[in-house]
């Protein structure tokens, strides 16, 4: 197989202003290869995020990219790698893109715009949720119904006991429960059968989140000193998450939850022209 990788790590001046902030391109990794293999060709764009206001923030994420195209005009975007996550701003805020190999004709990508979202998690803007017993509270909605996303702590015991209960229920009672209730019910049904042959593992939280996972920003726990408990591991299977740790859930832990509310996040549109390619 002969590949051929093309690199560039210098700073590149291409930069916008907007709202403060000083949206740039500090680099651009470019692969490109003969095999039939899509993960041999890609181009990755790394962004800084500059500028006195990013400092009030503790993470930034792209929201969305609305449009990535060569000088060439082929559209770039890659659709299996827009799942963007936020990360933690220390020194610099820096998001990548991945995008389509651009054409081998392309001098440069003529614009790349889209949405970043920085955000700041307190408990004044709502966007800290500390719940304590949580483990008493299985089957249930730990937040409001406004936040936009639900979510319910699992154990085996409770989910046998729901599936159990719904048995005893008729299809037309199930469908004068409110919208958000009779969704959520379904969905533990759904849940059931594979969360029964998940692992028996003590050390394992395991929650069902629906909605707008979007606005679910991170999960953690919390001794009783307010120690923040490490994780070791992060299992999804559709709705079930399952969060690994270095020791059993204690009772006294509290469950800390950080959510997307319209006061923790400010939104950042961006537009990049004439990017030159490696």
């Amino acid at each position: 197989m002969q590949k051929r990788v093309l690199m560039i790590c210098l700073f590149l001046s291409v930069s916008i202003s907007v709202f403060s902030q000083k949206v740039s391109v500090s680099k651009i990794d470019e692969s490109r290869s003969t095999s039939d293999s899509s993960f041999d060709n890609k181009c990755e764009i790394e962004l800084k995020i500059s500028g006195d206001e990013v400092r009030k923030y503790k993470f930034v994420k792209i929201s969305k990219i609305t449009k990535v195209t060569d000088d060439q005009d082929l559209d770039l975007i890659n659709e299996d790698h827009n799942d963007f996550e936020y990360k933690e701003i220390d020194e610099n805020a820096k998001v990548e893109i991945e995008t389509k190999i651009p054409a081998r004709k392309a001098k440069v990508i003529k614009e790349l715009s889209g949405e970043l979202s920085l955000y700041s998690p307190t408990v004044a803007n709502g966007a800290i949720i500390r719940i304590t017993n949580y483990q008493t509270k299985t089957n249930i909605n730990l937040l409001p119904n406004a936040v936009g996303v639900q979510i319910m702590y699992l154990t085996k015991e409770s989910l046998e006991k729901f599936a159990k209960e719904q048995k005893l229920k008729k299809e037309e009672e199930l469908k004068k429960l409110p919208e958000i209730t009779r969704k959520m019910a379904e969905g533990l049904m759904n849940a059931f059968e594979g969360f029964s042959n998940s692992s028996d593992d003590p050390n394992q939280a395991t929650f069902y989140v629906e909605g707008d996972k979007t606005k679910l920003v991170d999960l953690y726990f919390e001794d009783a000193n307010g120690k923040r408990i490490e994780r070791n591991g992060r299992y999804q299977n559709n709705n079930i998450v399952s969060y690994s740790l270095n020791e059993k859930p204690n009772p006294n832990w509290k469950l800390v939850l950080n959510i997307e509310t319209a006061t923790s996040v400010k939104k950042i549109p961006f537009k990049l022209l004439n990017i030159e390619l490696p």
